[in-house]
């Protein structure tokens, strides 16, 4: 069953359309990855899909209900975003990140009742961070702010996360476990993933599915990775030499 679903939506900055005829969806459990050059309109599309840009033409459903006519409190429970970029804040432990994650249930005051701290814990133990849970989060490593990240995105209990190059800042072993928590967490809890990358060997091992954009600000292909993504298509859509990407990537 399709959760997020674009249907020959146009999107763009203003009334400038960036990118138009965007037909696809995301089911439950699912997990879809934007691919392409940089440039090519992945992160507008992220930004739209999150409810942050209006379709410039075309619509956007969560479940069956247009995306511009929920509520922000109704899209708040409904979807959690990451966007890409290096988050600081002044003195804030790990759980107190995490914590944040589950302001839209508590009272105006943000109490933290027993339920929500069973629930902020649990997503700091399956994100593999439970021991971080004191340490300030300006003072950890890049790839354990990610997914103290993703663990304060799930605590909201969405059925749709939203996600932008979530991995633009780790090196490949924080890039691996960060992906395969992810997969886990689509799997175990239904939850429809949208997320932009740009590593299309992560791809194959991470996504269900892959919408490939091209440099004309197209969709250029729309389907199963380990189908599409071929050393010969890939240097196509990157616009690398012949032979290049087999020469780097497939030995």
């Amino acid at each position: 069953m399709s959760v997020l679903s674009f249907e020959k939506t146009a999107v763009g900055y203003g009334q400038e359309v960036l990118l138009s005829d965007l037909s696809f969806c995301v089911g439950a459990g699912e997990i879809v990855s934007l691919l392409g050059p940089n440039g090519t309109g992945k992160t507008t599309i992220i930004k739209t899909a999150a409810g942050l840009l209006k379709p410039l033409a075309g619509n956007i459903l969560i479940d069956d209900r247009k995306l511009g006519d929920l509520t922000r409190k109704e899209l708040a429970r409904q979807m959690s975003v990451m966007l890409t970029g290096r988050v600081s804040t002044d003195y804030f432990t790990v759980y107190d990140m995490v914590r944040v994650g589950r302001y839209r249930y508590t009272d105006l005051l943000g109490t933290v009742k027993a339920k929500d701290d069973a629930i902020i814990r649990e997503a700091m133990r399956f994100v593999q961070i439970e021991e971080l849970a004191d340490r300030d989060f300006n003072r950890i490593s890049d790839g354990q702010k990610q997914r103290v990240l993703l663990a304060r995105a799930i605590v909201s209990e969405p059925k749709i996360l939203i996600l932008d190059e979530p991995a633009s800042f780790l090196d490949i072993g924080y890039k691996i476990a960060f992906f395969e928590a992810l997969k886990a967490l689509a799997k175990d809890r239904g939850i429809a993933v949208l997320l932009s990358m740009h590593e299309p060997e992560l791809a194959k091992k991470t996504a269900d599915k892959v919408v490939c954009i091209g440099t004309g600000h197209r969709v250029d292909a729309i389907g199963d990775p380990e189908e599409i993504l071929t050393g010969a298509y890939l240097e196509k859509l990157f616009q690398i030499p012949s032979g290049k990407y087999g020469e780097y990537y497939l030995k």
